[in-house]
């Protein structure tokens, strides 16, 4: 079957604004369904999965997707890196770490522009790395930096601010 190149990328307005504003984490459920608009928009999500916000400094986390492409091998997929920041030192922060490490996950990332992306869709995506560090100088971080990466067929799916409405989320 031939590929078929649907259209070209316009030149966009100048009007989005880097970073990230909220994480919402829950257990991987491969169970999880999910149905799609004609642009590839998650427009509904039929799980069970709770959602839990994960808060953050402004400007301390970002969310990268890094596609790799063999055309030897004629093969794809795209690696999903997501990179938080939680400042100060405390236990229950230190916790909910270790958990993030004992589990994969589903994530959606809500950026600063207010749309969602949902990370780890069909493999899930695993906490990959984490620091923490008390700082040296005053003004030095004294808390924790996490690494959740997912290997993805496809890259991040838009999920429609609709849909997210339906899921369960705490806090």
């Amino acid at each position: 079957m031939p590929c078929i190149l649907g259209a070209g990328i316009p030149l966009g307005c100048i009007d989005s604004t880097g970073g990230l504003k909220n994480v919402y984490i829950a257990a991987f459920d491969e169970t999880a369904a999910f149905t799609y608009s004609t642009d590839d928009v998650i427009t509904a999500i039929t799980a069970t999965e709770t959602f839990y916000t994960f808060k953050f400094k402004s400007q301390s986390g970002s969310f990268n997707e890094e596609g790799t492409h063999s055309v030897e091998n004629g093969t794809r997929f795209y690696t999903q890196t997501l990179a938080l920041t939680f400042h100060k030192m405390e236990e229950l922060k230190r916790k909910r770490i270790e958990e993030l490490g004992e589990t994969t996950m589903h994530v959606i990332v809500e950026t600063q522009n207010g749309d969602y992306l949902f990370v780890g869709l069909k493999n899930g995506a695993d906490l990959t790395g984490s620091t923490s560090s008390t700082g040296q100088a005053y003004g030095d971080l004294n808390g924790y930096t996490t690494a959740i990466t997912g290997l993805e067929p496809k890259m991040a799916y838009k999920l429609d601010a609709a849909a997210f409405a339906t899921l369960t989320v705490a806090v």
